[in-house]
Formats: C-alpha cells, sequence, structure tokens
C-alpha cells in the first residue's frame, strides 16, 4: 500500500527544523556511493514548463522522483524503497519543497557562516522568502533582519508579518545597499534576469546565500561579488553546470574554474572548505536538488507513518 500524504497534512508533521537536520544528514554521507542526484530536467509545454527532477539518499534503500508545474499547480514527490521493491508514498511537497530551499540556506549558514553572525539582510519578499529567515534564524541567535524589495508597499508588509513571528527586529530596507549595511550574511530570493547585489556592496567577513537562481538566465549577484568570494559553493556540480547561469558564464570566459567550486556535500561531510579567518567571503549558491527532497520527504514519511497520519492508496 501506498500512503498520500496531503499538503496540510506534511505542515503539522515537521517544520524548519527538521528539514535543515534531515538535509544535514543526507549531506553527511554524500560520497555514499548510493547517493545520487538527477539535475532538474524541464520539459516545455504550451504554458510554462513540466519540472521532473530524482535523487537517492545514502544506505542504498529510498529513492524518489518530484514533478512539478506552477501551470496546473502540481507538485509532487514519490519516495520508494528497494528494499521493499515498492513505492512508499505520494507527497504533496509545494510546503515541502519551499522549506528545504530555506533548509539548504541554514545548513550552509551553519557551515560557512562566521559563528558569531548575528545580522541578516535579506533581498526579496516572495514565495521562498519567509522561510529564508526561518532558516537562518534556526542556525544563527539573530538581532536583527532587513528587507528589500521593489514594491515599497510589499516589503513593509512583508517585514510587519515576519515580526509578529519573531521576537527580534524584521526592518524595511529602501535600497538593497541599504538593506546590506551591517549584515553579516545576505540572502538573494528574487528571480532576477539582472544582478541585484553588487560585489563592491559585499563587507570583508559576509556569508551570502543566493537561493533564487535555478535558472541559467536568472542573475543575483555581479561577476565582482563571486570574485570576492573566498569561498564558492554549490549544492550540485554537475546540476551548477546547467542552471548556475553566473556561474556558467565566468566559467567561459575564463574568470572561474569548476575546480575551485565546491559542493555542500563536502562541506558538511569533510569540512572542506571551511572558513579559516573572520575576514573571509563565503558564498553559496543554491539551486535545490531531488537530493534534499527525497531527504526530506523521507522524515516526513517516516513521521507520517508513526502518527497513523496519511491515506492509503
Amino acid at each position: 500500500m501506498v500512503l498520500y500524504i496531503t499538503e496540510q497534512e506534511v505542515k503539522g508533521l515537521v517544520d524548519m527544523n527538521d528539514s535543515i537536520e534531515a538535509l544535514e544528514k543526507a549531506f553527511g554521507r554524500w560520497s555514499d556511493a548510493a547517493s545520487a542526484n538527477l539535475p532538474r530536467q524541464r520539459l516545455p509545454l504550451a504554458k510554462r514548463s513540466l519540472n521532473v527532477m530524482a535523487g537517492a539518499l545514502p544506505g542504498g534503500d529510498l529513492f524518489g522522483y518530484r514533478g512539478y508545474t506552477s501551470a496546473i499547480r502540481f507538485n509532487l514527490l514519490i519516495l520508494m524503497s528497494l528494499k521493499q521493491e515498492a513505492p512508499l508514498a505520494f507527497i504533496e511537497c509545494g510546503w515541502l519543497s519551499r522549506t528545504r530551499t530555506g533548509a539548504a540556506s541554514g545548513v550552509a549558514t551553519r557551515h560557512l557562516a562566521r559563528a558569531d553572525a548575528k545580522t541578516m539582510a535579506l533581498i526579496g519578499t516572495g514565495r521562498i522568502s519567509a522561510d529564508q529567515i526561518r532558516a537562518v534564524a534556526a542556525v544563527r541567535d539573530l538581532e536583527w533582519v532587513k528587507v528589500f524589495s521593489r514594491d515599497a508597499e510589499k516589503r513593509a508588509w512583508f517585514a510587519g508579518q515576519m515580526a509578529e513571528e519573531f521576537d527580534f527586529p524584521i526592518l524595511p530596507a529602501e535600497s538593497v545597499e541599504a538593506c546590506l549595511e551591517g549584515a553579516d550574511i545576505v540572502t538573494t530570493a528574487t528571480n532576477a534576469r539582472e544582478p541585484v547585489v553588487l560585489g563592491k556592496w559585499l563587507k570583508p567577513g559576509v556569508h551570502v546565500n543566493g537561493a533564487g537562481a535555478n535558472d541559467g538566465k536568472r542573475r543575483e549577484l555581479d561577476e565582482a561579488a563571486v570574485l570576492k568570494s573566498d569561498i564558492v559553493v554549490v549544492d550540485h556540480l554537475e546540476q551548477a553546470h546547467i542552471e548556475a547561469g553566473l556561474l556558467m558564464d565566468m566559467v567561459r570566459d575564463g574568470k572561474l574554474a569548476w575546480k575551485d567550486v565546491a559542493e555542500l556535500g563536502s562541506v558538511v561531510e569533510k569540512a572542506e572548505p571551511k572558513r579559516t579567518g573572520p575576514d573571509q567571503i563565503t558564498f553559496f549558491h543554491s539551486l535545490g536538488l531531488a537530493f534534499e527532497d527525497v531527504a526530506f520527504g523521507a522524515l516526513i514519511y517516516e513521521k507520517a507513518v508513526a502518527a497513523g497520519i496519511g491515506r492509503t492508496v
């Protein structure tokens, strides 16, 4: 029998801390022979596209694939077991994917940001933005967050909504540069086609999470920001060769080499590369992996079975 778990049921089973721990556990065995990630494939449709991605977890049992398209509000993870030779669950995963996108930034921040980092700048107030704050707040003791988006009313509304959730100030900023001023951690969560964060604005010691540019046409940072970074990390190099447009351009132009870009799994599993000084700038370019979806989905399935939640189909 296969368990069907709805979006609302998922929300009641897990939270951001669960997602961060699930991803950290999985990336902690990134080099396991069974660990695998198939980069996102985009099937063009008459309206938008069908996106399909797959991953397998360390240990050699659990694997799965996710399909989604915003055109018809379809977003589903299929979790399967090699040992049982059967599918285990169908999990609605709109909330799941937003949460694990934040969790990836949380894992990167935990391992790359300065231990004393306590201030955050968030660029973008869209669908994935709230979880970026939740994730960073889960791994660092924040004193304040500043947010910027182009729409002044929206950023003020967003800041007000998020301030109700946390016991530290969340303040709207009038510009990107003003938002970044004094921030130890900078997160971009936009679908910008032109850079919104410039290298000249990054102060020594800052950690940057680029969470929005998972499409080869998007650019959230400029080349100067990458060149200024002492450590550059992606969640999966193979996927970066397809989707990390900024890095792809820089490699093509001879300004960057793929050998100088690390994977998040190496950072978590082997602590390589690691921050070696308080003034180093670190940059995590998040693309969003099925490996992450399956890791979080496996935990959701485990909790659903234990709680007797979901319906068999």
